[in-house]
C-alpha cells in the first residue's frame, strides 16, 4: 500500500480545475502582511495535489498550527478525495474570511489517519500603519 503525499500544496489567491482535470493556481503566496490585528484576508484557496493509491476514497484532515501558540484561523476540516486510476487527486479548499489575532507563523497540514501528507507555511507579518506615508481619499 502506498503512503499518501502531497506532490503540490500552496496558498493562493485563486485555483481552478478544468473539464479535463488540468489545475490552474493564480497567485501563490506565503507572506501575508496586516496592518491591524486581529486581521487577515477576505478570501483564500489551498490547493494541493495528492498522490496515492489508484482509485482509493481518503478521509483527510486539514488542520491549521499556529507555531507560535495561540488560536488558529480556522476550525479542522474533514476533506473526502478519491483518487484517479493513476492515484492522484486535485484538492481546492476555499477558505472564507481567514482571521489572524497576531502574527506568526502558520502551518496548514494535511493529514490522512493522522499522519502528515503535506504541510506549507504562511507567515503573518505585522505591518503596523505602514510608513506614515498617508494616501488621498
Amino acid at each position: 500500500m502506498k503512503q499518501l503525499k502531497t506532490e503540490i500544496i500552496a496558498l493562493c489567491d485563486y485555483a481552478s480545475v478544468s473539464r479535463e482535470g488540468k489545475l490552474s493556481i493564480n497567485g501563490i503566496f506565503d507572506e501575508l502582511r496586516v496592518r491591524k490585528f486581529p486581521g487577515g484576508i477576505a478570501r483564500a484557496f489551498l490547493v494541493a495535489t495528492i498522490n496515492g493509491n489508484p482509485n482509493t476514497q481518503y478521509n483527510l484532515d486539514l488542520k491549521v498550527e499556529n507555531k507560535s501558540g495561540g488560536k488558529t484561523p480556522i476550525k479542522d476540516l474533514t476533506l473526502n478525495a478519491m483518487t484517479s486510476p493513476n492515484g492522484k487527486n486535485n484538492l481546492i479548499v476555499e477558505l472564507i474570511n481567514l482571521g489572524f489575532e497576531k502574527e506568526g507563523d502558520y502551518e496548514f497540514k494535511i493529514y490522512n489517519k493522522n499522519e502528515e501528507a503535506g504541510s506549507t507555511l504562511l507567515k503573518v507579518i505585522d505591518q503596523g500603519q505602514g510608513d506614515g506615508v498617508k494616501l488621498p481619499n
